[in-house]
């Protein structure tokens, strides 16, 4: 769809080459269920490098988030995110936080900011990552905070989506599909519900 709205820009609008080149660069990429979670390389915001790779023989969440998005507030207020954390951490899995935003969008932080936003809402998460420049947000295809990749012990991705069912943030959740990828891969089990439609704020790219 993204491809599809750069040509008709490009038929309809007056867009340089250049620019219409820049934009289809930073086209959304979609990653499919059983394929090799593609690797990348995110300053932290304990300031050192992270790359994906180097958790390769462990399960990795990837965690899309953003301090700005009433979505991603009401799972961290309710104590949800946490408890999915702190059951990750349990199992020896990795869970890293992404905020993808761009300097001067109400949603972008600092490794400062970002520290202190871990310590404010008690996250247990193995590290906070900075995608300012948006690139690994495009690779994966995320789409809103919160949203979840799920990578296994093998680098393939084995769950994409939301976190749960409450799309609509009202505190009634009946089936929380994050935490069943989590206990099908602990116990070696099919993931039943592979992939489902995100929901919340849109990333801020």
């Amino acid at each position: 769809m993204a491809a599809t709205a750069f040509a008709l820009a490009a038929i309809f609008s007056p867009v340089s080459s250049n620019a219409l080149a820049a934009a289809q660069a930073m086209a959304f990429n979609r990653v499919e269920i059983g394929a090799l979670a593609p690797d990348f390389t995110l300053n932290g915001a304990d300031n050192k490098p992270h790359r994906l790779s180097e958790y390769r023989g462990k399960v990795v969440v990837l965690e899309w988030t953003s301090p700005v998005c009433a979505y991603t507030k009401s799972k961290y207020s309710s104590g949800q995110m946490q408890a999915l954390q702190r059951t990750a951490a349990d199992r020896g899995m990795i869970w890293l936080s992404i905020n993808t935003s761009q300097p001067r969008k109400p949603g972008y932080l600092t490794a400062a900011r970002a520290r202190a936003r871990v310590t404010s809402t008690k996250a247990r998460i193995t590290a906070f990552l900075l995608d300012k420049e948006t690139r690994v947000g495009h690779l994966y295809g995320a789409k809103t905070t919160p949203s979840f990749f799920i990578i296994g012990k093998d680098g393939a991705l084995a769950y994409q989506g939301a976190i749960d069912d409450d799309v609509y943030a009202n505190g009634h959740v009946t089936r929380n599909y994050v935490s069943e990828a989590l206990d099908a891969i602990n116990a070696g089990r099919p993931i039943i519900v592979p992939e489902t439609r995100p929901y919340g704020c849109g990333v801020e790219y």
